[in-house]
């Protein structure tokens, strides 16, 4: 009898504590997720897709050179809609709300980092466009993480509730593969399926 597929995404937020301050219950909504060198407010981050095991490798070897406690909470994120199975194109967009950005079409690229180029000009001035790889979001996501929210705000994505994106993190200096999504739309009713700790099966994760 074969697997019946699941609807979600596989999440694991990595968290860093001191050691002296394990705690003995985690929140969905206390979880800060990935450590992004550009945080994102209001969502929830943590690594997904095939990089995961060599990520918590890394997040490993900065939590024993920082003498930080690491927690590595892996959660299921359930979707309302199906993902497009190829490369999503500008126009199946509204038919979908889950996004990946190694999954998108030329021209959906293009369309996004139009919108990026706008917002980098205003924060870091003109001439800073030419330090950015427009056709790569490996580059200029993964720099201008914290620009996602504004993304995620425009009509065009506001019905998008999950994302998979490059992102810069803290503890390795390469890009991660990332997943996002809003604290709120976390604590909606079926969304988190599953949700537990790493290593440490006597914290309890509340949702």
């Amino acid at each position: 009898m074969g697997k019946t597929k699941r609807s979600g995404i596989d999440v694991s937020a990595i968290l860093f504590y001191p050691r002296n301050e394990i705690p003995e219950r985690l929140s969905i909504r206390d979880l800060d997720g990935l450590s992004l060198e550009r945080p994102l407010s209001g969502y929830i981050t943590g690594i997904s897709g095939f990089q995961r095991v060599q990520s918590l490798m890394h997040a490993r070897e900065y939590a024993n050179k920082k003498r930080l406690e690491m927690f590595v909470v892996d959660m299921l994120v359930n979707f309302q809609k199906p993902i497009y199975p190829k490369i999503l194109p500008p126009e199946e967009l509204p038919n979908h709300d889950v996004l990946s950005l190694f999954r998108a079409s030329k021209s959906l690229i293009a369309e996004i980092a139009a919108h990026w180029k706008a917002w980098v000009a205003e924060d870091e001035g003109v001439d800073a466009l030419k330090q950015y790889k427009w056709l790569k979001p490996e580059d200029f996501v993964a720099r201008r993480t914290d620009l996602l929210p504004r993304l995620l705000a425009l009509p065009e994505f506001q019905h998008i509730n999950v994302v998979t994106y490059p992102a810069k993190v803290e503890f390795h200096q390469l890009p991660m593969t990332a997943t996002s999504f809003k604290v709120d739309y976390a604590v909606q009713p079926n969304v988190i399926a599953a949700a537990s700790v790493k290593f440490h099966p006597e914290i309890e994760v509340t949702i």
